[in-house]
């Protein structure tokens, strides 16, 4: 646990403080579960490195958590606004995050409709949190009710003129998220980065990964599975069948990246290897 202190917050809750460098800045975050022990002491530079090819401009951050990807994109767009639908983990990013004026916490998350759902996570793991309507795991999890709006209702709600880039981390609901986003994945075109994560779609959506990546497909003529420096075209079959192989066995591959002009892509294909199916 170096690093990390373990304080009493609030009314005897315990919490956690650690310093943690994200993008190349050294942040003191607030949590009350593993995620900071967990994290260590240099956020995913894996991922910085990813965000650093796309984020600009106005950046939306859907699974936004405590607020780390929200403070890495803090230094690298002009807004940024973090949505976090479960109101308990909310107050960690709005305090975690107070130190970044352009970035805007929003406590709802966002899907395929309006609505009150359900968020289920560990006591000791919020980034685990899910929303299911195919499986119930009450015992031994923490239940909270949350807003989910669609994100082109947020787009017109906010007034936002462009969005540039985007990155969804919902356990499995990132489907649903793009359905609710169609209008405005359309219009604006952007970068969008979001998690892989077959136990999520399998248990949680009941959604395997060739169909969620014919879902993708529909959407993004360009699209990229990335892992750690390396990425595979998923419009090539050979190159497809090997991401779904890794990843289901493997748990490789874990993000993808959809586009629609080859330009976005220029920063990314110069820092990251093209690691072709052998």
């Amino acid at each position: 646990m170096d690093g990390v202190i373990i304080v009493l917050w609030g009314a005897g809750e315990l919490s956690m403080e650690a310093s943690v460098e994200i993008a190349g800045t050294p942040f003191l975050l607030r949590s009350d579960d593993i995620y900071l022990e967990a994290i260590g002491s240099v956020f995913e530079p894996d991922m910085i490195a990813l965000f650093r090819c796309f984020a600009k401009g106005t950046v939306l951050d859907i699974g936004a958590n405590i607020g780390c990807t929200a403070l890495a994109f803090s230094s690298m767009a002009a807004t940024v606004h973090a949505f976090e639908p479960s109101p308990t983990t909310y107050e960690l990013l709005r305090l975690n995050t107070a130190v970044a004026p352009n970035v805007i916490p929003h406590n709802y998350g966002l899907g395929a409709k309006n609505g009150s759902f359900e968020l289920t996570f560990a006591p000791n793991n919020r980034s685990g949190g899910y929303i299911s309507d195919k499986l119930k795991a009450s015992v031994g999890h923490t239940v909270e009710r949350i807003a989910l709006r669609k994100l082109d209702r947020m787009v017109r709600s906010l007034k936002l003129r462009a969005v540039d880039f985007i990155k969804i981390d919902v356990e499995g609901f990132e489907g649903s998220v793009i359905k609710g986003g169609a209008r405005t994945i359309r219009r604006f075109k952007p970068v969008v980065a979001l998690e892989l994560n077959h136990w999520c779609l399998n248990a949680f959506q009941r959604t395997s990964v060739p169909d969620f990546l014919d879902t993708l497909r529909s959407v993004f003529p360009i699209l990229y599975a990335v892992h750690g420096n390396t990425y595979q075209n998923l419009y090539d079959t050979d190159e497809s069948y090997t991401v779904m192989h890794r990843h289901i066995v493997m748990m490789k591959y874990p993000t993808i990246v959809g586009a629609f002009h080859r330009h976005q892509l220029d920063v990314f294909e110069k820092s990251f290897i093209h690691a072709p199916a052998a």
